[in-house]
């Protein structure tokens, strides 16, 4: 994987390490990783006008991005056993 084009640290670029590390480290979130890049490269397309869907599925398509972003930033920036702090304790 190529961290440095990957969809999910565009916005987030300091994550790129990380996101290395973690997709070497753990075989099922790289797999969530390539299936959010394939998600976002659908998506691409249908914005594009290579691909198509009615509203519904693009509306659907477009959740699905976003909630898999959610998913695995969470996982970059709080991985399991960490500590988010928000608990005070």
């Amino acid at each position: 994987m190529t961290t440095s084009v990957h969809p999910l640290i565009k916005d987030a670029p300091e994550l790129a390490q990380d996101l290395q590390d973690l997709c070497d480290d753990d075989s099922k979130f790289a797999g969530q990783v390539a299936e959010y890049q394939q998600l976002v490269i659908r998506l691409a397309a249908v914005q594009a006008g290579i691909d198509t869907l009615n509203a519904e599925d693009k509306q659907l398509l477009e959740q699905q991005c976003s909630a898999q972003q959610a998913i695995l930033l969470r996982k970059l920036t709080h991985p399991a056993g960490g500590c988010c702090g928000g608990c005070g304790g």
